[in-house]
C-alpha cells in the first residue's frame, strides 16, 4: 500500500494527506486531474500525461504552481519512496476552499502513488463487453473528476456483465467512460476526433498502427459501430482490449479479430522497449 503522497509543497505520511470538507470539489465536484502508471518503478509516457495536466489546469483556470520538470522530480521522489514497482500515479488539482462555497480560490494540489490493477489476461484473448449510452461529457477536452454517469451506471455494468459505458451521442461515436475507442472496417482503422479526450495511450496507438495501417481520425455514426469488423478500446491500464460485444449485438464473430490483436503487441512491444530505455 501507498505510504506517502505529495500535499501542497511537502510529501507527507499517506494517512496524513487530508483536505478541509471546504473544497469545492466536495462541494461542487470542481477538480481535475491525470492518471498514469509505472512499470518496474518507471513513469510510462509521463510527458504526455502532465502536459495534458497542465493543459487542462489552464482551461479550467486553476493555478498549477509548478513547472513540468518540478512534477517529474516530485514523482520520482514518490515512487521512491513508495517502493512500489507497478503503481499508479494520480494527479489532483481542486477548485480549493471558497468563501462562498462556489468560485474557485486558491488550488489544493495532491499527488498519490496508488496500488494499480490491469485487467486480466482473458479480457485480452476473449475480449469485452460494452454498455452503450447516450451522453457527452462536459468539457470533454478537459479531464477532470465528474464521472457521475459512469459511476451510477457501474451497477448495471456488473448486472449485464460488461466492463464499462460506451458513450454516444446524437447518433455518433464517443469514447469509453475512462477510455478512447476504435473501430475497424476492411482494414482500415477509425477514431473519434472531436467531443472526446485525446487520450495518451490512443495518441500513441495511432501512431503505432500509422505504421501498419491506413488511421482516421473523424465523426462516426454508431451504425458504423455495430457493423464494424473489429473494435476496440485504448487507456492508461487498459492498453489495447478488444471490444467483442455492443449491449446484445456481436461484433463480427464474436472474438478479437486480427488488426486488434496486431495492435496488443505492438504496444506491448512498445511499453518494454520504452521502459527498457528510460535512463
Amino acid at each position: 500500500m501507498s505510504q506517502f503522497f505529495f500535499l501542497n509543497d511537502e510529501i507527507v505520511p499517506a494517512d496524513k494527506a487530508t483536505i478541509g470538507i471546504t473544497d469545492i470539489s466536495i462541494l461542487r465536484g470542481f477538480a481535475i486531474f491525470d492518471f498514469f502508471r509505472t512499470v518496474k518503478f518507471k513513469p510510462l509516457l509521463m510527458d504526455g500525461y502532465l502536459q495534458r495536466f497542465i493543459n487542462s489546469a489552464k482551461m479550467m483556470e486553476l493555478p498549477l504552481n509548478y513547472h513540468q520538470k518540478d512534477l517529474e522530480n516530485i514523482i520520482h521522489q514518490l515512487i521512491e519512496k513508495n517502493e512500489m514497482a507497478e503503481a499508479g500515479v494520480r494527479l489532483v488539482l481542486t477548485g480549493g476552499y471558497s468563501e462562498n462555497a462556489f468560485l474557485p480560490s486558491d488550488p489544493n494540489f495532491m499527488i498519490l502513488i496508488e496500488p494499480v490493477k490491469l485487467p486480466p489476461r482473458e479480457w485480452f484473448e476473449n475480449g469485452i463487453k460494452l454498455l452503450t449510452h447516450h451522453y457527452q461529457r462536459e468539457w470533454s477536452q478537459i479531464k477532470t473528476t465528474n464521472y457521475l454517469t459512469s459511476v451510477k451506471l457501474a451497477p448495471l455494468c456488473r448486472q449485464k456483465k460488461a466492463v464499462d459505458v460506451l458513450y454516444h451521442y446524437q447518433g455518433q461515436l464517443r469514447e469509453v467512460s475512462r477510455s478512447n475507442v476504435f473501430l475497424i472496417k476492411n482494414g482500415v482503422i477509425a477514431t473519434p476526433a472531436e467531443g472526446v479526450l485525446l487520450g495518451i495511450t490512443r495518441a500513441k496507438v495511432i501512431q503505432l498502427a500509422k505504421q501498419h495501417y491506413k488511421v482516421e481520425e473523424r465523426a462516426i455514426s454508431m451504425e458504423e459501430v455495430f457493423e464494424a469488423d473489429e473494435v476496440f478500446m485504448t487507456g492508461t491500464t487498459k492498453k489495447v482490449l478488444p471490444v467483442v460485444q455492443l449491449d446484445e449485438k456481436i461484433i463480427a464473430n464474436g472474438k478479437p479479430g486480427v488488426i486488434s490483436n496486431h495492435l496488443v503487441s505492438l504496444f506491448n512491444e512498445f511499453e518494454q522497449q520504452y521502459i527498457a530505455n528510460i535512463g
